[in-house]
């Protein structure tokens, strides 16, 4: 999965990914991945029982709140 694809509208930013597009983006694996969707409040959103996607956007966010400053 390319995870730089663009949406039909240009905008990386909004685009859907995928478990794999996931894990790509924060240098994960599947399992890790499962693992902060339940206990560190991972943003995802549930199409079916079994589908999940991930918007880019909220990814990054989420990813920014966990930078830690070092003095």
């Amino acid at each position: 999965i390319d995870i730089n694809a663009t949406t039909a509208n240009g905008n990386a930013t909004n685009c859907l990914l995928d478990d794999n597009g996931a894990c790509a983006l924060l240098l994960t694996n599947p399992r890790t991945l499962r693992l902060w969707r339940r206990t560190a409040g991972l943003p995802f959103i549930r199409l079916t029982a079994r589908t999940l996607r991930y918007k880019r956007s909220d990814l990054e966010t989420w990813l920014e709140r966990r930078r830690v400053q070092v003095s």
